[in-house]
């Protein structure tokens, strides 16, 4: 039997604050997200505690989208109530604890 994968990077993480729970899926290219973490790390970079703060929703909004697509973005800004920090923590520790090893995983298999 012939077997194909594109060998997407999957995941599902829950998100908890006292009693709210925000539950996101994770389903992305390993090239794509990649390229567009190094993206969204050279934004971060760039911002400044004097940084507008549309700025820094902007940039924090464009690092859950790499990871989770636009539309679980606005739902993890909403959860946090637009706290750009908040969304920049939460995003940041999800790709060093999992996501990373993820994509990694991902890429070997595609070798």
């Amino acid at each position: 039997m012939f077997t194909l994968s594109l060998n997407r990077v999957h995941d599902r993480i829950r998100i908890v604050e006292g009693d709210e729970r925000l539950e996101l899926r994770v389903d992305g290219d390993p090239m794509r997200m990649v390229a567009g973490l190094n993206e969204a790390q050279k934004r971060l970079r760039g911002l400044t505690e004097g940084s507008p703060e549309e700025e820094q929703r902007s940039a924090a909004q464009y690092f859950a989208a790499v990871m989770f697509g636009e539309e679980q973005a606005r739902a993890l800004m909403e959860f946090y109530h637009d706290d750009a920090a908040c969304v920049i923590n939460v995003c940041g520790r999800y790709f060093s604890e999992r996501l990373a090893k993820l994509i990694a995983r991902a890429q070997k298999r595609a070798k």
